[in-house]
């Protein structure tokens, strides 16, 4: 069965013209045929209706840094080159089991708010996914510094939340966002984890953030926080 995958990255509101980074992954869930990965730009109107961006915008979306990790612990570099209207890398699965899609973009410039009298704030943002090729476990250990973990049984969903390798504190904040962009919030146990019941097909985001309050200084321009994110897709078919 050829797997899709969407995995947006929200900049802001779940309202029209809200604009997102996401990858688009797609490929047959085979050994040995190849999984294409494209990170675009693009907005959401009024009607919920996707238009990918060509601006300024996706010429920045070169500077997120793909990975593929397996099973094995093996970590694959994807590297991507710009599209018409988006950026495109490729890999080929040779073991079966669970992929993750990784992503990073630590180069943002610095949201400035100087001149409004705000803060100053560096985003650094994670994408991630899994990608499933014949059987196999399941993926169970975080990869990036801020990181999610999902498992599924039937619609109960089982989400684990973690940050530099260590669960999630307790009572942590997590958004879900369901395939009609209706927001559900979630709140961590002990374990960093927390659930959900899908109640539809399609596109689920589950969104962690972490705020680091140690003030810096990036590419010349001052910040008094840094704002972490991790996106994590979920397409239920």
């Amino acid at each position: 069965m050829k797997q899709i995958i969407f995995l947006f990255l929200f900049f802001l509101p779940f309202t029209g013209e809200a604009s997102a980074y996401w990858l688009e992954i797609k490929g047959s869930g085979k050994l040995n045929e190849p999984v294409q990965i494209q990170v675009c730009y693009g907005h959401i109107d009024e009607f919920s209706i996707r238009h990918r961006d060509t601006g300024n915008e996706l010429e920045l979306t070169g500077n997120f840094k793909i990975s593929v990790l397996d099973q094995e612990g093996k970590i694959i570099q994807v590297p991507i080159s710009r599209k018409a209207d988006c950026w495109e890398g490729n890999f080929i699965p040779v073991h079966e089991g669970a992929y993750r899609i990784l992503g990073i973009n630590d180069s943002h410039p610095v949201v400035d708010r100087s001149k409004s009298g705000g803060k100053n704030v560096r985003p650094i943002d994670y994408l991630c996914a899994a990608y499933q090729v014949g059987g196999g476990g399941a993926v169970s250990k975080p990869a990036q510094l801020l990181d999610i973990v999902v498992t599924r049984k039937g619609d109960l969903i089982n989400v684990q939340a973690f940050n530099n390798g260590h669960f999630a504190e307790n009572q942590t904040k997590l958004r879900v966002f369901n395939p009609e962009n209706w927001e559900k919030e979630l709140l961590t146990n002990d374990c960093g984890e927390a659930f959900f019941k899908t109640t539809m097909p399609g596109l689920y985001i589950i969104r962690e953030d972490l705020d680091d309050p140690t003030p810096g200084n990036y590419k010349g321009v001052a910040y008094t926080s840094t704002r972490y994110r991790c996106n994590y897709c979920l397409l239920i078919p």
